[in-house]
């Protein structure tokens, strides 16, 4: 081979080796290693890596052969580059240091530094090994790159090919335009605050009474059992009646469930209602036109800010651990910060078009709300502004409702809200400001207390839209605290009850309590607490009751049960793990009886009976 082409073909591989394994093959891993967490495909993604990897590959490529063979500069950076693709190729699939998921949670940098004291050497020895010895790591430039980019080559391949089917939320979109747009006539709003224990809420309305006064009208129905300790298994539970078994992978459950007769979205739509789902999680709704309205077909689904994100997280994996803080920078990633949502537009087709926009908006009736619902926003301490949309989402949404809710139609509406919810990490405190706490039950409570003067905000727009009186609310929880973090905190008419008997592991009770409260068309008076024996599955009997449909799936109508009925009810405990969203199938389920008020251990007995993966 002669001196010219070796010098090509070794720059081309090197530039191969190091624009592949950042931009290709190390965002593919991610990827297809945490698929169910992209609302996007594979094969959409695969031309955009490729067009980013050509691009650094071409301006690495031009660098490395620019420079002379004047005192070995060429050798010197084709070294280099060998040494950059070879450490990034180390650091993201053998030094893999264990952070804790990426959602929000509040790294403890200082107790993992021997990441750092580890991973940090190997860099500088390998790149001044690259200066000192460029002539031997030229000499073998060929085969390490050949031999990492095969191995990474292959690796991608199989696990692309072992990808599950691609879930129905891969191939839809929500429809987002109509989230705000209400019925003149009929309203049921169910919103789910996420992780709401009861006993939380009943310590926050005993400490203030002001609270109270938020939920007139509505009924608290304490001695609520969940199904889940998560929301995985626990929205389609509340939605569709359905317990998930483990019998099937979750997916497929979802599936049949959502388009079965006790599937409260697919019998209201069947029934002529515009039903809109606004998830906070994709994979716990079912995608398909016979389950919810606001839906529609992807096609080019890929955002800037999604693409940003992935990015990012490549970037924190196979970086060392000292730059890795820089990327993450405390939830506000590196590339995330300069790529907001909406930008690069080209690549995002979610957004109605211009004409579509002014087409809805000449056919819409519009009741907005008053302006001193705003104005009561900003006295709770959240000025509308670009900064303060960033508190959370929940206050993003309070914030939008506000602005944009309108009654616009006399067919009858059902509305599915999810929001985060007193959901860790503890970003927000009691006065809607911004706060980075520790998980304690204190905190825990503050930031419980914001987000229902988050939920006082979007009532009084309710009321303002003359919406309020004639709608079924909903305001309740998927699941309380999947780890018992906080415990459970009996007051004291409760505390009388309790003889101290009853042994259950920790997380179990206190995910399986959620927050129930209801308000019927025409209620009236102050908050009322029902200690009747009720259950997730009651909800949708609620909503069928209520709409005379008769009985549709194993719940009761929440205001015909007794309140001294001894009944028995299931919970299916799991131990969580954020890995587990991108599994088939959920952790063995343990069942658990309760027969009592399920806030006293006394009242939960597990059967022996475990549901594990029917693999």
């Amino acid at each position: 081979m002669s001196v010219s082409l070796k010098k090509w073909v070794n720059a081309i591989l090197v530039a191969m080796l190091f624009a592949c394994t950042l931009a290709l093959f190390g965002p593919a891993q991610i990827f297809l290693s945490n698929s169910l967490e992209f609302n996007f495909s594979f094969s959409h993604l695969l031309p955009f890596l490729g067009l980013i990897t050509f691009c650094i590959f071409l301006s690495v490529l031009l660098i490395l052969m620019l420079l002379p063979d004047r005192f070995i500069l060429h050798k010197r950076g084709v070294a280099v580059t060998l040494v950059l693709g070879l450490i990034l190729w180390f650091q993201g699939n053998i030094l893999v240091w264990r952070y804790g998921p990426l959602s929000g949670h509040e790294i403890n940098w200082g107790g993992k530094i021997i990441y750092g004291l580890i991973d940090t050497p190997i860099w500088i020895v390998f790149l001044l090994m690259a200066g000192w010895r460029p002539a031997f790591l030229y000499r073998w430039a060929k085969t390490f790159a050949l031999l990492i980019l095969s191995i990474q080559l292959l690796s991608t391949s199989v696990t692309a090919f072992l990808q599950p089917e691609l879930p129905s939320f891969k191939k839809f979109r929500i429809d987002h335009y109509e989230d705000f747009d209400f019925s003149s006539r009929e309203n049921i709003i169910i919103l789910v605050l996420d992780s709401f224990q009861a006993d939380v809420f009943q310590e926050i309305i005993d400490l203030d009474p002001f609270y109270k006064v938020f939920f007139k009208d509505f009924t608290f129905f304490r001695n609520t059992t969940g199904g889940f300790p998560s929301t995985y298994a626990a929205i389609p539970l509340l939605l569709t009646g359905h317990y998930y078994n483990n019998s099937e992978p979750i997916q497929s459950f979802m599936a049949s469930a959502y388009r079965s007769p006790s599937s409260l979205p697919y019998q209201l739509l069947q029934r002529g209602w515009h039903v809109n789902l606004v998830p906070a999680v994709q994979n716990t709704i079912y995608y398909d036109s016979s389950v919810f309205s606001n839906i529609l077909a992807r096609k080019r689904s890929i955002s800037g800010s999604e693409l940003a994100r992935l990015y990012d997280i490549t970037l924190f994996r196979y970086l060392p651990h000292f730059l890795k803080h820089e990327i993450y920078n405390d939830e506000n990633w590196f590339l995330s910060s300069w790529v907001q949502k909406g930008d690069l537009s080209l690549l995002n087709e979610d957004e109605p078009s211009d004409n579509e926009r002014h087409g809805r908006r000449f056919r819409r009736k519009i009741y907005r709300l008053s302006p001193h619902v705003n104005r009561n926003f900003r006295q709770f301490g959240v000025a509308q502004t670009r900064k303060s949309f960033q508190i959370n989402s929940d206050s993003r949404f309070v914030s939008a409702f506000l602005m944009n809710a309108a009654v616009i139609t006399k067919k009858s509406v059902f509305k599915f809200y999810h929001w985060r919810g007193p959901h860790e990490p503890i970003q927000m405190n009691a006065n809607l400001e911004q706060v980075d706490l520790p998980l304690n039950r204190t905190n825990i409570v503050d930031l419980a207390r914001g987000e229902l003067k988050l939920v006082d905000l979007f009532l009084k727009g309710l009321r303002e839209l003359d919406v309020y009186d004639q709608a079924l609310i909903f305001i309740l929880a998927d699941h309380g605290h999947p780890w018992g973090t906080f415990g459970v905190r009996l007051p004291p008419a409760l505390a009388e009850k309790s003889d101290g008997s009853g042994s259950i592991p920790k997380g179990v009770l206190e995910s399986g309590i959620p927050l129930l409260l209801v308000k019927r068309p025409g209620d009236r008076g102050e908050l009322r607490i029902n200690d009747a024996p009720a259950s997730q599955i009651d909800v949708s009997a609620t909503i069928f009751d209520h709409l005379g449909l008769g009985q549709i799936g194993m719940g009761e109508p929440l205001f015909q049960i007794p309140t001294d009925r001894l009944r028995e009810r299931h919970f299916f405990y799991y131990s969580w793990e954020h890995r587990n969203w991108m599994n088939r199938y959920l952790p063995a389920l343990v069942e658990y009886h309760v027969m009592g008020h399920s806030w006293l251990p006394s009242s939960w007995r597990a059967t022996g009976k475990v549901l594990r993966p029917d693999k």
